[in-house]
């Protein structure tokens, strides 16, 4: 049976979030469903015709969302952007204009009182990455050194390779411990153009070089500019999540998938850390599994330290790759049901293109 417009106008209606339809041509309300009509606590007929920002007040780049969506004919998303309604406290929403064949939908998702950063700050991340650092550094020598003597050893050009790895990947903890020593205080110092595709091809083969039997897929957008970022810092968010998403799969009765996702995301900006500005994030990049999915009742703390789901995990790949992200002016998205979990990085060009 195929839907009509009749039988999926009550869906509509009954959307649990305000949503509402604009004239693109004059900007100004056209349509607004049930919720949308209680949440600015006026009828429909006191809306009409009428500039949403006439309504509500709001300021930054959200105030072009209509007139972007109508000229690139594509959904354009605005995160964390303040917002203050009539007799209500500031407070902060997510609005996503996309286009219809009535006009701009315009879809309303409230954040809450203040917006939700992906950055992990505080005395207690400065210790524990002054911590880590400290117990990173003291093994690092010898294992280089073991990995130097092997080197005689082994004749076959696989092995020399495989212990080129090790030897380039001991010089990028040593770099990246360092850095630990400053987590939660500093942005990362070493910002340039990076290749985002040779870093995920890299860390992929450092996670499957100690998981021969992972199967990867990799559909990279060969369009894809290059990245504003510090080199080693994304390596290191990058190999947490590949490494979430291969624990994820272990011992999953269906053949465990990992894939490795770039494209160019139109329409997605996010508010620096003082809220004054916002960044347009263009480049997406997605690490996906098969897994069971990530359990309910810790969803909305996978980013915070010490929260896992693993018996013996310690709960900091993830709250490092949220600092990493933050860093970055970038953020950290995930959607996850059983069979399917998307964690998707957001970063800016160094340039900052706009879509």
């Amino acid at each position: 049976m195929t839907d009509t417009p009749e039988t999926l106008a009550p869906l509509v209606e009954e959307w649990p979030f305000p949503l509402l339809l604009i004239d693109p041509e004059t900007e100004t309300i056209s349509w607004a469903n049930t919720s949308a009509q209680e949440w600015l606590g006026k009828s429909i007929r006191h809306i009409l015709k009428k500039s949403p920002w006439e309504i509500f007040t709001v300021e930054g780049d959200v105030l072009d969302i209509i007139s972007k969506c109508t000229e690139h004919e594509a959904p354009f998303t605005v995160r964390d952007c303040p917002l203050v309604r009539a007799g209500h406290e500031e407070e902060f929403a997510h609005f996503t204009a996309y286009p219809t064949q009535l006009g701009v939908g315009l879809s309303i998702w409230m954040s809450g009182p203040k917006p939700r950063r992906t950055r992990v700050g505080g005395q207690l991340v400065s210790g524990m990455g002054r911590l880590i650092a400290h117990e990173l550094k003291n093994p690092l020598a010898g294992i280089k050194g073991a990995a130097q003597l092997l080197r005689d050893d082994v004749a076959s050009e696989e092995g020399q390779i495989l212990i080129d790895l090790i030897g380039s990947e001991i010089d990028r903890i040593r770099r990246l411990a360092d850095r630990m020593e400053t987590l939660g205080d500093q942005d990362p110092e070493n910002i340039d153009r990076v290749n985002i595709h040779e870093i995920l091809r890299r860390a992929r083969r450092v996670i499957q070089s100690a998981n021969p039997t992972l199967i990867f897929t990799e559909r990279y957008d060969p369009s894809l500019p290059h990245a504003k970022g510090d080199a080693d810092t994304l390596m290191q968010a990058l190999l947490n999540l590949i490494k979430n998403a291969a624990e994820s799969i272990e011992g999953h009765e269906d053949a465990g998938e990992i894939i490795l996702e770039t494209s160019f995301r139109s329409g997605v900006s996010a508010r620096d850390e003082s809220g004054d500005a916002s960044r347009h994030l263009p480049i997406e990049i997605r690490v996906i599994d098969n897994g069971p999915g990530i359990s309910k009742h810790i969803a909305d703390q996978i980013f915070q330290p010490f929260v896992s789901t693993k018996p013996e995990g310690q709960g900091l790949g993830l709250s490092l790759v949220s600092k990493v992200a933050a860093a970055h002016g970038g953020i950290v998205e995930v959607k996850s049901r059983p069979g399917k979990t998307k964690f998707s990085l957001l970063l800016p060009t160094p340039n900052g293109d706009t879509p």
